[in-house]
């Protein structure tokens, strides 16, 4: 009766950990646009194109999806699935705005493990493949922005 309670209390206690165990939520941004939603599609797919993300994919007039950044196949990928890694994908939302403005919403999930025996679990996003960073290459492309960020004003260098 003893070894049955304790056991009881022990998967109990387990099965709360592991329920309140919180996951990160994808990161997402969402940004109204002065350019036209042509415009804001091109300079999305580019972006993320240049980021080294793969299938890159319009659902439907509105709405984007990616496979995993730079998933390359042969002897990278062995790697990557065997070792620490995190790899994300993309969804993104363009929809036309009021008077040549468009509503533009990125969603970004990120997972990532740290050795051969984890699983890919929902991690933080690195600024890199962050939606800010994504954001700020889009507004470059459309020159949307007073001046363009580059390497020299990143680090205010004359």
């Amino acid at each position: 009766m003893m070894r049955q309670t304790g056991f009881a209390l022990v998967s109990a206690l387990l099965l709360t950990a592991l329920g309140c165990a919180s996951h990160p939520q994808p990161d997402s941004i969402q940004a109204q646009l002065a350019a036209p939603p042509d415009q804001v599609k091109q300079a999305v797919t580019q972006v993320l194109t240049n980021s080294g993300y793969q299938n890159i994919v319009w659902k439907d007039a509105t709405t984007l999806t990616t496979g995993y950044r730079e998933e390359n196949g042969g002897l990278e990928s062995l790697y990557r699935c065997c070792w620490g890694v995190v790899k994300s994908r993309v969804e993104a939302t363009v929809t036309p705005g009021t008077d040549q403005t468009t509503h533009l919403n990125l969603h970004v999930m990120t997972e990532g493990k740290r050795t051969f025996f984890d699983g890919y679990a929902p991690i933080k996003t690195q600024y890199p493949e962050s939606p800010e960073n994504q954001l700020r290459l889009i507004k470059n492309k459309l020159k949307v922005v007073s001046h363009p960020y580059t390497t020299q004003s990143f680090f205010k260098l004359q």
